[in-house]
């Protein structure tokens, strides 16, 4: 017998991500059209070998106001230092919009109670990630937003933190 009606797992502690400069791609960016995350740096070398950890997203702000804004964030892979066409891989992608036909898949939608709401000032997202896809191990790592909708705009800190359990 579950412990609550919620279909969604158990809420968890939070994970002990500190914010890196070094595997760090905003802090405080603003973003109001498609493009990179990178206040801090474009990308991460992670080096030649598998990694494992934590994409976090913390959002200070998020413009929800026409209810069809929509934000994508995907990690982008790459053995390309210029992560030329044909080079990159989409390793994991987060999605936030004002509605729920806004994202990527409108048929899961997390109860409000049960994860924190981009609405709020000050969201954090903590996101497993690895630098391997396949039998593909990526060095390079980038973050990619696409934005959509009449009024979009975005603040956020990203970075990477590694999984010491791992």
């Amino acid at each position: 017998m579950p412990l609550s009606q919620s279909a969604l797992p158990s809420i968890v502690p939070d994970w002990d991500v500190p914010f890196d400069t070094l595997t760090a791609f905003a802090n405080g960016q603003t973003l109001t059209a498609t493009g990179y995350v990178n206040a801090v740096q474009a990308q991460v070398d992670m080096g030649g070998g598998r990694w494992i950890g934590k994409l976090n997203i913390d959002i200070s702000a998020m413009d929800l106001s026409s209810n069809d804004e929509t934000y994508r964030l995907f990690l982008l892979g790459s053995n390309d230092v210029a992560f030329a066409n044909g080079n990159v891989e989409i390793l994991n992608v987060q999605d936030f919009a004002a509605v729920t036909a806004g994202r990527l898949v409108p048929t899961i939608v997390p109860a409000s109670d049960a994860v924190p709401s981009p609405r709020k000032s000050a969201s954090r997202f903590t996101i497993p990630v690895t630098n391997q896809r396949g039998i593909y191990v990526f060095r390079y790592l980038q973050l990619y937003a696409v934005l959509g909708g009449t009024t979009p705009s975005i603040t956020l800190a990203a970075w990477l933190a590694g999984d010491l359990s791992a």
